[in-house]
């Protein structure tokens, strides 16, 4: 009989009750934690809820609250950005005159590209 017959897989076991425990031991945590952090809310502000109601914002719809501007996409910006953006790509003009650097429109500038094979 050689070696390698004599080894056996070892059972399988799980330790229930560590895991269990480690379990039991969470939740304990959890509860503790949160318990905490209501007295902490209760002793700062008196209440465990915020003071905001739940009535719609007064500047809802407003283009700016605050610091942040709400609309980036209105259609008068947008269209403006648009617009002067079309311009610059369908036309031509220096970018550096004392270089020699003009820009030409897109679709020119793409056939450009594709007819010296820089892709």
């Amino acid at each position: 009989m050689s070696r390698r017959d004599k080894l056996a897989q070892e059972i399988d076991r799980v330790p229930v009750r560590r895991v269990v425990l480690v379990g039991v031991a969470g939740l304990v945590v959890f509860a503790v934690g949160g318990t905490w952090a209501v007295t902490l809310q209760r002793g700062a502000t008196g209440s465990v809820r915020s003071g905001v109601t739940s009535s719609p914002a007064a500047h809802a719809g407003e283009p700016e609250v605050g610091m942040v501007y709400q609309q980036p996409f209105a259609k008068p910006i947008a269209a403006a950005k648009q617009a002067s953006a079309r311009e610059r790509l369908e036309s031509t003009g220096w970018v550096d005159r004392d270089a020699g650097v003009v820009h030409v429109p897109i679709e020119q500038a793409m056939d450009l590209v594709v007819a010296r094979g820089h892709l």
